[in-house]
This record gives structure tokens, C-alpha cells and sequence, in this order.
């Protein structure tokens, strides 16, 4: 049996936090009226595609845009921390202006400790869902991991990838 995994990951909508960049980090957060539709839009554009399993992380902006297409598909998202977003550590719930982001405090979580998640993440998805065809709705943030794993470049790289578009999607076979 073939194991090879078809990945579409994506983000969640907008978010209330968003539009007043708020670093959510691992706050649930709530969609905004534009998040719910984007949400709507991602399930609609994924209408036809086949998908067999849908992964979102567990906090809320990302569980409730997986409803969305779940609800079509008629599929349960199956949530799972591991798709979390960055911890932001001290700087959770602030704006982002106010942020140092060349001197980050050791409370926010390290580029090394987001590739390790990254590939956690896949190691999950190839043991749960070999040969599956995944959709993952996680974070602008985190989604770099994952994405800078997959094409197996320096953790360092995560930081030169632009933010993902709320419910953008990437293609990736693992």
C-alpha cells in the first residue's frame, strides 16, 4: 500500500485579533463576519476535492474554519495541540507594534522548538494517516514549520517565509 500522504494545509480565517494585530499565540480566538466567510469559501473552493481526514489544531479560530469544510464533507476534524500556533509567551494578547521581535524574551517559543513540533506534527500524520489525503488548518506562524520540514531546508528558514493568507492553501505529497 502506498503511504505517500496528499497535504493541503492551510490557515484559518480572519480573526477578531487579527484585524487589531493581537499575537494570539495560543489564545482560542474568535472569527471575524470575513473569517466565517473565508471559512465558507475554503469549504466551497474544496467542495469536489477528495479528502479523507481533516486535521485542525485545537484552538478555536483553526477548529472552527476545519467546521466549515467538515460540515460538507461530513467528517468529524480530528484536533490535535501538535498544530498549535507559536507561543508567544509574554507577548500573548499583545499588539504586535509594541513587540521587540529582534530580542524575544525566553517565554516566546524558539524557532528550534517549532521545527522540533513541525516535525512532530508530520511524524503524526504518517503514523495515524499513511497514504491518507489530509486537510490541516492551522496558523500564518506555525505553518512555516511545517512547510520549511516538508522541503527539509534550515530551521532558520521559518523566519525568511512569508504569512500565509488566511485559508490560503499549499499542496505538498509527503
Amino acid at each position: 500500500m502506498d503511504s505517500t500522504i496528499s497535504l493541503i494545509l492551510s490557515r484559518h480565517g480572519e480573526t477578531e485579533e487579527n484585524k487589531l494585530h493581537i499575537m494570539q499565540g495560543q489564545m482560542p480566538g474568535h472569527l471575524s463576519e470575513l473569517g466565517k466567510q473565508q471559512a465558507e469559501q475554503l469549504a466551497a473552493l474544496l467542495e469536489k476535492e477528495e479528502i479523507d481526514v481533516i486535521v485542525s489544531s485545537d484552538l478555536a479560530r483553526s477548529y472552527d474554519t476545519a467546521m466549515a469544510v467538515a460540515r460538507r464533507k461530513g467528517l468529524e476534524p480530528v484536533q490535535t495541540p501538535l498544530l498549535r500556533e507559536m507561543d508567544w509567551g509574554i507577548y500573548t494578547g499583545k499588539v504586535a507594534n509594541e513587540m521587540d521581535f529582534k530580542n524575544l524574551p525566553e517565554s516566546v517559543e524558539s524557532v528550534e522548538a517549532l521545527y522540533k513540533r513541525a516535525g512532530e506534527f508530520l511524524q503524526f500524520l504518517q503514523t495515524e494517516f499513511p497514504g491518507k489525503r489530509i486537510l490541516a488548518i492551522g496558523h500564518g506562524g506555525f505553518n512555516r514549520a511545517i512547510i520549511v520540514q516538508i522541503e527539509k531546508r534550515q530551521q532558520e528558514d521559518i523566519l525568511k517565509l512569508p504569512i500565509m493568507r488566511n485559508t490560503a492553501c499549499l499542496r505538498f505529497s509527503i
